[in-house]
């Protein structure tokens, strides 16, 4: 798979990431754990995919999925986190989560707009 191809199914990833995360945040709070739980499973997808590529890739590429797999494993550690809490306290973490599944997309949007030479 081509880096382009490549950064194309981690936006896609990403922007499903984002999406359910908002529809997290959006649920009534005996919903939440739920699409947490599923949000995480979609982040650790999206970081299986990154780790793999990254090291397939050359220097660049794997400069850009490190950064992305920063963003990630926040992700997944406040989605853990929110899993522990009470559903209010978990709401106000599937925020943040939204906020750093933002940064997912912006940043793999960056790396295809980058594209390694």
């Amino acid at each position: 798979m081509s880096w382009n191809d490549t950064l194309n199914k981690v936006l896609s990833q990403a922007r499903e990431l984002q999406r359910s995360a908002a529809e997290a945040v959006n649920r009534t709070a005996e919903d939440l754990k739920p699409q947490v739980q599923q949000s995480i499973e979609h982040a650790q997808e999206l970081q299986a995919t990154l780790t793999r590529h990254a090291t397939e890739s050359g220097q660049v590429a794997a400069e850009q999925s490190q950064v992305l797999l920063g963003h990630l494993g926040e992700y997944v550690k406040l989605g853990q986190n929110a899993l522990r809490e009470s559903a209010e306290q978990a709401r106000t973490v599937a925020v943040a989560m939204t906020e750093q599944a933002k940064k997912v997309v912006d940043a793999a949007a960056a790396a295809v707009d980058k594209k390694p030479g």
